[in-house]
């Protein structure tokens, strides 16, 4: 079969998460009310995350040096859609850098300014009005980059790919692994009530995953080199190990966490948030190396 393409799983994987943490900041900024420190600590993250999957894909390049050529074929190429989308993220992401130091050195916490000046206070609303805008932006291109991702794959001389599921695979990764991770780094941050939001958007991709699974599982019988891949899939210990971690173990803990009101359980927050990126982290590796192989079989 295929190989272990790591950078790939870092660039996809990483890329994801990074515009996930990104979407989960907008979403919960959507009555202005996103706390200052958990902005500042998001957008850290998310670009040192955005950093690592940028570079991470120029070692799956033969030329690195001549990744720029690829944008000349943004009418008829997925891949050149996707650096260009990716790259703009980066900028757009580049102005929330700047606007978290603005709001640091203006003393803003949460909708109001600290200070006490009417002055002040407006230019502290005008400077959450502005990140708000930054986070809508740079969500909306990351979004349009993460679907140019998975149309890539989309093609028909690989039967497992050529469908939906990269599409739906890659954007449920996005909001599983964003809502997960924006919860641990706002565990002394949040209020109880987004803690509860964040879990319950985890539960439903944890839950819609599974299910897009079955179906695409289902999708795969029927071609011969769809049943290949899945004859692949299912015999690989690395799936199992890939179905506890990632979706039976996250769905437990999920379910028992919303259910006996443990949301603000830091040791369970992060012991779901480390399964989860295992579990996707794996099934990020079964994709590429089960529909290679096949791409590689049926050329003969």
């Amino acid at each position: 079969m295929g190989d272990w393409e790591w950078p790939l799983i870092i660039f996809t994987v990483f890329g994801q998460i990074a515009i996930g943490i990104i979407l989960m900041l907008w979403w919960l900024n959507r009555n202005r009310d996103l706390e200052s420190n958990l902005f500042r600590q998001g957008v850290y993250v998310s670009g040192g995350l955005l950093i690592v999957a940028l570079l991470a894909s120029l070692f799956h390049l033969g030329h690195p040096e001549a990744a720029y050529r690829a944008l000349a074929h943004l009418g008829s190429s997925w891949l050149s859609r996707e650096i260009l989308l990716f790259l703009l993220t980066f900028l757009a992401w580049i102005y929330l850098f700047w606007q978290s130091r603005q709001q640091k050195s203006s003393r803003v916490h949460g909708s109001v300014a600290t200070t006490i000046t009417t002055a002040q206070t407006a230019v502290g609303e005008q400077l959450i009005e502005n990140r708000s805008l930054g986070l809508g932006i740079t969500s909306v291109l990351g979004l349009l980059g993460i679907v140019s991702s998975a149309m890539i794959y989309v093609m028909p001389r690989v039967p497992a790919w050529n469908n939906v599921g990269p599409v739906l695979f890659f954007l449920l990764t996005t909001v599983l692994l964003g809502a997960l991770c924006t919860l641990v780094l706002g565990r002394k941050l949040l209020q109880t009530a987004q803690k509860k939001r964040l879990l319950q958007a985890s539960l439903g991709c944890t839950i819609l995953s599974l299910l897009v699974y079955v179906i695409y599982a289902s999708m795969l019988s029927i071609s011969i080199e769809g049943s290949a891949s899945l004859n692949f899939l299912l015999s690989s210990p690395l799936f199992w190990v890939r179905a506890l971690l990632g979706w039976f173990a996250p769905l437990f803990l999920l379910v028992s966490m919303l259910k006996n009101s443990q949301v603000n359980k830091t040791n369970l927050i992060l012991t779901v948030t480390l399964l989860a990126a295992l579990g996707e982290v794996l099934g990020r590796a079964l994709f590429y190396l089960s529909a290679i192989g096949i791409q590689i079989t049926a050329l003969f």
